[in-house]
């Protein structure tokens, strides 16, 4: 006997709680993948209710359904197919009248749906009341009430969820009156769509080709009605057939005043209020709330700016304080288990070629990449994932909204910036909460101009080097160089890119909660730092392994004549104008696997060691060799120059476009270039 299975999707706005119930249900028998053809996130997992095995789908957060974002089109798609057996559409109650919205829209979909009315306990700490059985009767589907972060109502919505799934609760669920003159075009358009042989979603599809929808129209165009996903297989229709229907609603719109579309979102928003309000009451006065109090502060358009700044300064500095010591204890690790390694291919008899290349290129190399991006990845991202739960970070994006739309962008861009400081390959991948393609493109482009920790704790070593006591004061010019490129490269695209698609977004600001320790250590441990460190391994392996090999052979020949020595000619004249030498590019080009190998390249490119492993030396010899000029010029360069090559593959994954990839490549390299330049030239002109 087959086991019995029931599919639910999971859909609702932003910050409802759906992670909360997705989580709390499934706990650790869950994973994550991409969309198919999609780059937006696919949580998916599993629990046993009774008899039977639910396998949920955390669908993105969206407001709507219309189809004009990814993440719309995903939930929209995945509600329209034969996959769901229900749809249980999570609901803030504290924000009923537009959360409801969403509803109404999932109730023309399918009426297979159970609402979640989540966040009850803030509904009753604000005073109010939700009569749940009079909602229930207005909607025509089951409503739970729930407090998702305590598991309160979870086995009722569970209950409720199986009996819809079985039949043994029936659903009617209501449906919204667009008025006399919508309904009149509606009925024209379904009558010809049911002689096609479309039923079933004749309704939805003919509320979308009056509200002109592109996917829709388009589907029409091409004869291709499977395209929108309808769950019901359409009759073969003749192309003209189609076309006359997409005449006909053509006709339909612009014979509509107001704007049929306009028209049919105000019926629906009016619908929910009226339902809202037969169906919410106050029962005490209105309180100033905690979240509002402090908002007074983390918004004002003043005390919000050093409250920010103060606070990413602390992350950055417990991140490089905390890092110091668990990156030692590792790159002691890695020494040991080089020297074990060594010793047992000696013991072998194993060619000199193969201990150096597996020993001194692939564990050390690998090794120094693993010990100094991984503790500050974690502190990171721990630090990063808190803010987010404790919902600061909407606020950081809000505040910073107006100086993003000066450089032609918006607020969430922020967000990325801030993910690429702990790795820029998570920064574009966190690129998704950008609705729109434009700002989610230019986001992910300039992602690599922003300072992340491989970079910056590798060249940290330099900065104290040649600037001492002034170390922090360097630190910081480094860090506004970077988001001072950001912002330059941001307004460049937008201005010569994208100049007629003004960018935009709306954000929800969460109430403030206290963060849970078990989902922010998984989405850390997991999510982040597992993927981006295995990418990392996985390129920055083989990449040491060359490395080493340019440098070592051919065998026992004198630094000039390797493969480095050659390439430090060769390169030499393209670094002058910038007062870089050879050896420095050609060091550069050897970190792009992998930003923080920078010392030790160094220490292989001037001829001082023939491993990857660190070196005191080759500080000393910096220090006797460059000049300040020289090193703030190739510390300018090194920070800004290239993206490393797991990012350049992020960025093609994120895109799917080589114009795109293309672009990320030589924009920083561009920026980087003129900065270095003027900062060298400027400094020859002032004799420093």
């Amino acid at each position: 006997m087959s086991e019995k299975q029931i599919f639910v999707g999971l859909a609702g706005n932003p910050n409802v709680g759906k992670s909360a119930i997705f989580n709390t249900l499934t706990g650790s028998r869950q994973h994550v993948g991409n969309w198919p053809g999609k780059t937006i996130q696919r949580a998916q997992g599993v629990f046993r209710h009774g008899e039977w095995q639910i396998h949920l789908v955390d669908l993105p957060g969206t407001y709507s359904l219309a189809a004009q974002s990814p993440e719309e089109i995903v939930a929209r798609d995945y509600i329209l197919s034969d996959e769901p057996d229900v749809i249980v559409d999570i609901v803030d109650a504290t924000c009923l009248e537009r959360n409801l919205n969403l509803t109404l829209q999932s109730l023309e979909l399918t009426d297979k749906v159970v609402v979640a009315l989540n966040l009850m306990d803030e509904v009753r700490r604000q005073g109010w009341e939700i009569d749940v059985e009079a909602l229930e009767a207005a909607l025509g589907v089951p409503v739970i009430p729930t407090v998702a972060v305590e598991g309160e109502g979870l086995p009722e919505l569970v209950d409720a969820v199986v009996a819809v799934a079985e039949g043994r609760r029936r659903t009617e669920p209501t449906s919204v009156d667009y008025g006399m003159t919508i309904e009149g075009h509606l009925q024209n358009l379904e009558a010809d769509l049911d002689s096609m042989g479309i039923d079933g979603q004749s309704r939805w599809l003919a509320l979308r080709l009056l509200e002109d929808d592109p996917e829709i129209v388009q589907a029409f165009k091409e004869g291709d009605l499977a395209h929108c996903c309808l769950r019901e297989e359409a009759l073969p229709a003749s192309p003209e057939a189609l076309q006359a229907v997409l005449r006909r609603a053509a006709r339909l719109r612009e014979a509509t005043h107001p704007d049929a579309r306009v028209e049919i979102i105000r019926r629906r928003y009016e619908l929910a209020h009226k339902v809202t309000h037969r169906v919410a009451r106050r029962l005490r006065p209105v309180e100033t709330s905690l979240t509002e109090r402090i908002d007074r502060i983390l918004t004002h358009r003043i005390w919000s700016w050093p409250i920010m700044f103060a606070i990413l300064v602390g992350v950055l500095w417990i991140t490089i304080q905390g890092a110091n010591i668990p990156s030692s204890w590792l790159g002691s690790a890695f020494a040991w288990i080089a020297e074990v390694a060594r010793d047992l291919l000696l013991s072998i008899n194993a060619p000199w070629w193969v201990v150096g290349s597996l020993v001194d290129g692939l564990i050390v190399g690998t090794g120094t990449v693993i010990a100094v991006m991984l503790p500050p990845m974690i502190i990171f991202f721990t630090a990063f994932n808190l803010l987010e739960d404790i919902g600061f970070l909407p606020r950081v994006a809000f505040n910073l909204d107006r100086l993003m739309r000066a450089a032609g962008s918006q607020g969430k861009h922020t967000l990325v910036a801030m993910m690429s400081f702990g790795c820029n390959v998570t920064g574009v991948l966190s690129s998704r909460i950008i609705e729109g393609p434009k700002d989610r493109i230019v986001a992910i482009v300039t992602a690599p101009l922003v300072l992340c920790n491989g970079r910056f704790g590798a060249g940290l070593a330099l900065i104290i080097l040649f600037f001492g006591n002034g170390a922090l004061q360097m630190t910081l010019i480094y860090l506004f160089i970077s988001v001072g490129a950001m912002l330059l490269a941001t307004w460049i695209l937008n201005r010569f890119f994208f100049r007629r698609e003004p960018g935009g977004f709306v954000m929800e600001l969460p109430p403030f909660r206290t963060p849970k320790w078990g989902q922010v250590i998984w989405r850390t441990l997991v999510h982040q730092v597992g993927h981006t460190m295995g990418r990392a391994v996985i390129i920055a392996a083989p990449a040491t392994l060359l490395i080493w090999l340019l440098g070592n052979l051919p065998p026992g020949a004198p630094f000039e004549q390797t493969a480095i020595g050659h390439l430090v000619r060769v390169l030499a004249p393209l670094g002058q104008p910038l007062g870089l030498t050879g050896e420095m590019l050609v060091a550069l080009l050897f970190t792009l696997p992998a930003k923080e190998i920078v010392v030790s390249s160094l220490a292989m490119t001037y001829g001082l060691q023939s491993t990857l492993a660190d070196s005191q030396a080759i500080l000393d010899y910096l220090a006797q060799t460059w000049t300040m000029l020289v090193a703030f010029s190739f510390l300018t360069f090194y920070m800004l120059y290239l993206p490393c090559l797991v990012t350049v593959w992020a960025t093609w994954r994120e895109t799917r476009s080589l114009k795109w990839t293309i672009v990320s490549l030589l924009l920083p390299l561009m920026m980087a270039s003129a900065i270095t330049f003027f900062i060298y030239q400027g400094g020859l002109l002032l004799a420093f």
